[in-house]
């Protein structure tokens, strides 16, 4: 971990965040994908530094690496929705563009309604829908959705990832309660960088 003092560290371009690791990579692997490179140091108070939701946008898109849908969900695009400000989905849309998992096309969907969710592999809720945020949740209800969001205390919702800000770098911890529920698997190695991870499976394997 880098001294808190030291100056930012640059946000990464998509490409350096490597390329979609498969379901076994290594723990030290993820470590660096998703600690060092991606979880850049924030500078939210310096307008030169990246962004808090840089950083977000960039974890969505390796998240999708290290998640295992149920049968039926596994060939076609990866839909990654967001229901957040415009400037979110756009810089979203930058991050994956012409990127692939598993030979799989990403795409952002922008929601907007409970019915938006059609088809989404993972849903972002940020700050901007607070106050929709049980509907949006109650409508992934029976699917096998990834449910990801800034907004404290998003596990007492019933979601899946709550990204926290830690010494001012962007961190996550996770509910598998919900995940069970959902059919989703989600790799042991992911399972490792949480913070937190509530209802953990003994010994800290895959669910």
């Amino acid at each position: 971990m880098r001294d808190p003092e030291r100056s930012p560290e640059p946000i990464p371009q998509k490409r350096s965040c490597a390329p979609a690791l498969r379901w076994r990579a290594p723990a030290l692997a993820i470590l660096l994908l998703l600690v060092t490179a991606c979880n850049a140091k924030l500078a939210i108070a310096q307008s030169s530094g990246p962004s808090q939701f840089d950083v977000q946008a960039v974890y969505l898109f390796d998240f999708a690496k290290f998640v295992r849908w149920p049968a039926g969900s596994e060939t076609g695009p990866i839909v990654l929705c967001v229901a957040a400000e415009s400037g979110y989905t756009e810089n979203l849309k930058k991050i994956i563009a012409g990127e692939r998992i598993d030979n799989r096309a990403l795409v952002v969907q922008p929601v907007q309604r409970p019915a938006d969710e059609a088809g989404c592999h993972i849903l972002f809720i940020g700050a901007a829908a607070k106050d929709r945020l049980d509907s949006l949740l109650t409508a992934t209800a029976g699917h096998s959705t990834l449910t990801v969001s800034d907004v404290p205390g998003f596990l007492d919702h019933g979601g899946m990832i709550n990204f926290l800000v830690i010494d001012n770098r962007v961190r996550f911890s996770i509910d598998l309660r919900p995940v069970q529920r959902s059919g989703i698997s989600l790799s042991s190695e992911l399972l490792k960088v949480a913070v937190r991870v509530k209802d953990a499976p003994p010994g800290g394997g895959a669910l």
